[in-house]
């Protein structure tokens, strides 16, 4: 799957052979000319994904890029304002769980 955050003009290709079927930022900020921009591969494979610029209201994260991760069995949230350094911010589990196929804001 990949998602475009239109805001940022980046690209999150998930379930993927690379970065472990984690997060791959892809920037497109010259669609003729892609970059690589980096992974989140910490928690393994991810079904899909929605990014957004965060506007509240947690102070801290207010102008964030923010990926809320649905991941085998899993929602993992992750800031991803660093493409080097994505930092992630929950990983929650919950009981029964079969497949976490996706989930949207």
């Amino acid at each position: 799957n990949v998602f475009v955050n239109e805001d940022t003009s980046y690209a999150y290709a998930v379930g993927t052979d690379t970065c472990r079927g984690g997060l791959h930022f892809v920037y497109l900020g010259d669609p003729a000319t892609p970059k690589n921009r980096g992974c989140y591969a910490q928690d393994g494979y991810t079904h899909d994904v929605q990014c957004v610029v965060y506007a509240g209201p947690d102070q801290a994260f207010i102008g964030r890029e923010i990926c809320f991760a649905a991941n085998e069995d899993t929602i993992t949230i992750v800031n991803v304002s660093n493409k080097k350094e994505p930092k992630e911010l929950s990983r929650t589990s919950y009981d029964n769980s079969r497949y976490t196929h996706q989930g949207w804001l």
